[in-house]
Parts: C-alpha cells; sequence; structure tokens
C-alpha cells in the first residue's frame, strides 16, 4: 500500500506539470543521460549540474503551486511594516461549535490583503483561533441575546400586563435608537377629553405622576386631536409647560417629536394614541425620524389590535366564569340574601371600585332599603339596610327609569345619592344599574369609585351582563314567594314554610301579649353547611334538613311551631315556655344532634347545629322578637358554632 500511494504520488506529480515544464524535465532527462555517456569529466559535470537545476526548478514550481511553501510565505507576509498591518481588514469568527453555556465568544481575526479564499471554513476558524497573536476577543453575556422570562410565558397572564410589558420594551427601543430624554405612550379618550398615559421611559425625574391629562392646546393635544405628526425643532424654556405637558415642572428638553396612531385596520381619522418623545439638544430630529417613527407606530397599532381582541375574549369569559359562581352559589342557596351578595362579589372582579351596595324593596317596611353592601375604604357611606328618599335620590330616579346611569363626578350633582342626610363624599364618579327583569325592576346596582371618570359605556355593558343573571334570579325568586302563599308546609322538611310561620308567629305574640303568657322563639342553624355539600354532594343537602328537621318536630309539643326560615335554619316557637325553659329544651336539641349519626352512600358522618334562644318581652312586636333570636344566633354562629346562646 505504501508502495502505491508513492505511485499515485509520483503521477500526481507528473499530471500537474504544464507544457513548459514537461519540456524542461525533458531537456534536463536528456542533459542527464548526456552526462553519463559522454567520457570528458568537465563535460560530464556540466551537463549533471545543468540537469539538476532544471529537474530542481519544476519541483520548486510544483511545490508552490501544491501548497507546500505556506509557511515561507506567511513568514514573507511578516516583514509588512506596523502601519500596513493597522490598516488590515479584520475577519468578524462567530464559532458555532462552542460549548454551550453563560457566555458567547466573538473572536475578530486580522485577515492578510492577498489570502487566497479558503474552501474548508471550519478548519479555517480552527487556524486562526490558535493564533493568539491575531485574534482579539470580545465576550457577550447570554442574556444580550435571549430575552428574559416574564412576557406571554404564563398562561394566566393577562393580556393587559402582557400589552402593558410589550409596550415599554417598544419604548425603551425607540429611546435607545432615537437617543430620547423621554418617550412615552397616551391614549386618546375622545369622550372625556383626556389624555391617558399608557406607558414611558425618561431620564428626567420632573415626569408628571397624574396619569390623566385634559386635552388642550399643547402639542401632544394638537396630535390626538388633528391626528398629524409634529416636529418642533426648537423648545423655548419659557413656554416649555404649554408646549409639552407631561412635566411637572420645566425641564431642559429641546426638541419635541410626535407621531398619532390609529387602530390598526380602520380607515379612520381619529387616532387612538399618540407617541410622543423628546431630546436635550435642539434640531435633534427630522423627516428621517418621523419615517422611523411611523414604524413603530404601525406595530403599536398591531399590537392595540391584538390586545383588544384577547382582552374582549378576556372580558367574555370572566363575565361566564362569573355567571357560572352566581348559578353554582343560587344552587345551593335560594334567597335575595344570596342573589345580591353573589352580584356584589362578582362586579368586584369586573369593575374598579371602592363602594358596592344593592337596593331591593322590602315588603315588610314598604320601601327600598340597602340590602348589600361592600366598603372597601372601610370610612362612613351609607348604613346597611338604610331606607332611600322615596322623593330625590339618584337611585330611585334610576328605578323609576329602568335606565343606566353614569356619573363622572359626583360634586357637579346636588341629588344625594341615596336619602338627603347620607354621609358620603361628594367627589369620584358613580354608576348605577337597574335589575330589571321583563316584567318589573326589583332594585338597583351601585358601584362607586373616588377616582373620577372611572366608568364607561363598555364598563356598563359588562355589568349589565352579570345583572341580568341576578334579575331573573329575582324574579324566579319572587314568583317562588307567590307561589308559597298559597302552600303551608315546606316540601323538603314538611314543616311549615317562612310565611306560613310568620302568620303564626304574629298570632302566638299577640295572644302572649293578651293573655300575660311566656313565648321563646328558638333559632336553629346547621353548622358549616357549605363543607357538607362539597364533601358529600347537593343531595346531603336535603338529607341534613329532613333528618334535622325531622329530630326537632319529635321534640316539640302538638300545639308548639315549628317552620323553616332560611337555607338552613329552622324556627320553633315555645308557647307558654320561658326563656329559661327553651335554653335547656335548645341544649338537649344540640346534644342530640351533634350524637347522631348520618349515613349517605355508605359514608357515615355527623352534624352540629347553633342555637339562639329569646324571649317575649312585655309590649315587643313579632319582628323585635324575631330580630332579638337572630342577633344571638349570629353570636353563637360567630363562636364557633355547636353552641347554644339566649337573649
Amino acid at each position: 500500500m505504501t508502495d502505491a500511494r508513492r505511485f499515485n504520488t509520483f503521477f500526481s506529480w507528473m499530471q500537474s506539470l504544464t507544457l513548459a515544464e514537461e519540456l524542461i524535465v525533458v531537456v534536463g532527462v536528456v542533459s542527464f543521460l548526456g552526462g553519463l555517456v559522454l567520457s570528458a569529466t568537465f563535460v560530464k559535470t556540466v551537463l549533471l549540474l545543468f540537469s539538476a537545476a532544471l529537474i530542481a526548478y519544476v519541483i520548486v514550481r510544483v511545490g508552490k503551486r501544491r501548497g507546500f511553501f505556506i509557511q515561507a510565505a506567511d513568514e514573507d507576509s511578516h516583514s509588512l511594516t506596523s502601519e500596513e498591518s493597522n490598516i488590515r481588514m479584520k475577519k468578524l469568527v462567530f464559532d458555532d461549535f462552542q460549548v454551550t453555556g453563560k457566555q458567547y465568544q466573538v473572536d475578530y481575526v486580522d485577515e492578510p490583503e492577498h489570502s487566497q479564499p479558503m474552501h474548508h471554513e471550519r478548519d479555517t476558524i480552527a487556524l486562526e483561533k490558535k493564533d493568539s497573536e491575531k485574534t482579539t476577543t470580545t465576550v457577550f453575556e447570554l442574556n444580550e441575546f435571549i430575552e428574559t422570562p416574564g412576557i406571554g410565558e404564563n398562561a394566566e397572564e393577562s393580556p393587559r400586563a402582557e400589552f402593558n410589558a410589550l409596550i415599554q420594551r417598544v419604548l425603551s427601543v425607540v429611546k435607545d435608537v432615537q437617543f430620547a430624554h423621554t418617550v412615552a405612550l397616551f391614549w386618546m379618550n375622545k369622550e372625556k377629553q383626556q389624555l391617558v398615559l399608557e406607558g414611558y421611559t425618561t431620564d428626567s425625574e420632573k415626569f408628571m405622576t397624574n396619569r390623566r391629562l385634559p386635552i388642550g392646546s399643547d402639542v401632544v393635544s394638537q396630535i390626538a386631536v388633528n391626528g398629524k405628526p409634529q416636529i418642533v425643532n426648537f423648545v423655548d424654556a419659557l413656554g416649555q409647560d404649554d408646549m409639552v405637558p407631561y412635566y411637572e415642572t420645566t425641564d431642559v428638553v429641546k426638541t419635541f417629536v410626535g407621531v398619532p396612531i390609529f387602530f390598526s385596520g380602520i380607515q379612520s381619522q381619529n387616532p387612538v394614541a399618540v407617541l410622543a418623545l423628546d431630546c436635550l439638544e435642539a434640531d435633534a430630529y427630522g423627516n428621517e425620524t418621523i419615517t422611523s417613527l411611523a414604524q413603530v407606530a404601525k406595530l403599536i397599532s398591531t399590537l392595540i389590535r391584538s390586545y383588544t381582541s384577547k382582552y374582549d375574549l378576556l372580558l367574555d369569559s370572566e363575565v361566564l366564569r362569573s355567571i357560572s359562581r352566581v348559578r353554582e352559589q343560587l344552587s345551593i342557596d335560594f334567597g335575595a340574601h344570596s342573589i345580591t351578595r353573589s352580584l356584589a362579589e362578582e362586579t368586584s372582579r369586573l369593575v374598579p371600585w371602592d363602594y358596592i351596595a344593592i337596593v331591593l324593596f322590602d315588603d315588610s317596611r314598604k320601601s327600598w332599603i340597602v340590602h348589600n353592601l361592600l366598603n372597601r375604604m372601610n370610612d362612613p357611606y351609607v348604613p346597611l339596610m338604610s331606607e332611600l328618599d322615596p322623593q330625590q335620590s339618584l337611585v330611585i330616579g334610576v328605578i323609576q327609569t329602568g335606565v343606566p346611569k353614569i356619573i363622572d363626578d359626583l360634586s357637579t350633582t346636588t341629588v344625594p345619592r341615596f336619602y338627603q342626610a347620607e354621609r358620603c363624599e361628594s367627589k369620584g364618579a358613580l354608576v348605577i344599574i337597574p335589575l330589571n327583569s321583563l316584567n318589573r325592576c326589583y332594585g338597583a346596582l351601585v358601584i362607586e369609585s373616588k377616582d373620577l371618570k372611572t366608568y364607561s359605556d363598555a364598563d356598563v355593558k359588562l355589568v349589565q351582563k352579570l345583572a341580568e343573571t341576578s334579575s331573573w334570579a329575582l324574579e324566579i325568586l319572587s314568583l317562588t314567594e307567590v307561589m308559597n302563599n298559597y302552600v303551608s308546609l315546606d316540601e323538603t322538611t314538611g314543616v311549615l314554610t317562612r310565611k306560613s310561620f310568620m302568620g303564626r308567629l304574629h298570632e302566638e305574640v299577640q295572644r302572649a301579649s293578651d293573655f300575660s303568657n311566656d313565648l321563646s322563639l328558638v333559632m336553629i342553624s346547621i353548622d358549616r353547611m357549605d363543607d357538607h355539600i362539597a364533601r358529600y354532594g347537593r343531595e346531603a343537602f336535603d338529607f341534613i334538613l329532613q333528618n334535622v328537621g325531622r329530630m326537632v318536630k319529635v321534640s316539640i309539643r302538638p300545639y308548639d311551631v315549628v317552620g323553616r326560615f332560611d337555607f338552613n335554619c329552622f324556627v320553633i316557637l315555645l308557647v307558654n315556655t320561658t326563656s329559661n325553659e327553651a335554653s335547656l329544651w335548645a341544649e338537649k336539641i344540640r346534644k342530640n344532634v351533634a350524637s347522631n349519626i348520618l349515613n349517605i352512600d355508605n359514608k357515615s358522618f355527623s352534624v352540629t347545629i347553633s342555637v339562639g334562644v329569646a324571649g317575649a318581652i312585655d309590649e315587643a312586636s313579632d319582628v323585635d322578637l324575631l330580630e332579638n333570636t337572630d342577633r344571638v344566633l349570629r353570636k353563637a354562629i360567630e363562636a364557633g358554632g355547636n353552641i347554644v346562646r339566649v337573649y
């Protein structure tokens, strides 16, 4: 194999000879043979030397072509002067085959002016990187090439947060590219004639702290109104406050440029936002800046359109989830209190608020009252169960007309929200949404914020979807109560319905007052009913009520009265019984219930009850007796349950 390689090398050499080189080789061979034949010593020596010179000449020429003398050529290249080597081109070498780590290494390699192109690029990089004298290395951190986590990685991240992060990144890029002092993006609110700050990046400590600016004569407002870009090559310091509105005090900016941003895909002359930037140098921007910012405006416009679509879908899905939660709660406890509580809680998830109140009509008091209230600020506001002024109040006006009402600034109206003597601040924004069904208006939902101009028509439409569900629930509840007027017994437990019991309560209180008899009222509430339903299912609710109701019925006398008062609450009227005797009876019932074992689907468990007891007081009405009993029952529940409390 060695001889074969040698023969191949020899033939390769022979094939690479040019015609002139072949002639020289022929002459050399002839001279060599002639030197061997001739006998004259001098002539023989001359011919042999001449033959050797020709052969050597050919070998050197072929060797240079085949790359055997590159090192010598490189040594010659080092003879260039230092001035010539400084003006050589540098080659940027990015090694794709580096070991993955926290840094990338980028090499700048000196390249000779007359270097031949190399066919094996990977080998060239390796050779050049080994020569430390020719290579200068710049190190870049890995985080300069990779996006930091946070944008779009969390599936539960809201579109609003994602949009804010992307806009902030765009503003930062614009600031770096344009060498700006401040870059800000303002929304155009045409209805309220405001500029609303969406995002900004600035080097100034004097930038505005308030997010809202009234539309005036400043240059940002002009762009928002006219929809045309503007360049101010020199901003006079004396007029800067009137020209550039987003600084609290005068800054040293000299150049301003702003471009309008339109909603993508809609041919409209009305911009939805304004991109504004300024610089500390005069004449810093020109028409080329407008051209560059026009591309940025298109990008922001696309982001706005994408965000709007995602946000609309998010709101729709959030409303559906709220409606689903309301229906789930009503399937457990279907009553006016549960309906209003669910409506208030879900409304607080959809819109900004500081106070939420729900007004319903109270049949017993024959007036509109504040039935449910959420107060985030914990400061003076309208008390719960307060009666509204039927003649003059904002809420009554909405109930009468059945049309939602938005008030951007409460200080501009002299009509009270609920009644004249209310203790509410006169600043902020208010929205009132009626709770309408096809037949009647059942009340109103009141949402209030301490910030001016908080609510829009879009907020009203959003909350109305939730209010419609509650309105229909109130409609069903009303029809159910009408039907129960003709039914005396509760279908589930077999005891009196609430309305029937209230009739008997009124009669017995009147009888006890006329004949000076003792009378006691007992209220029983089943503890942690929601937990039992979650653990054993919806059918456990009726099962527990039936068992507790049965134990109560077998413990009373024939002339005592028992009824179902609420979701998981029983009321017992003990005739000719003092409050002390009623408390002993209640304690016996509590122990019997706690020791009773219930079974559902081969699962055994027990329940406990909280009990409130109150005796009738001289000249006290049935409403007073009921309120006293309810008050002590709540104290028993707050104490942890499975306890009896006496008024």
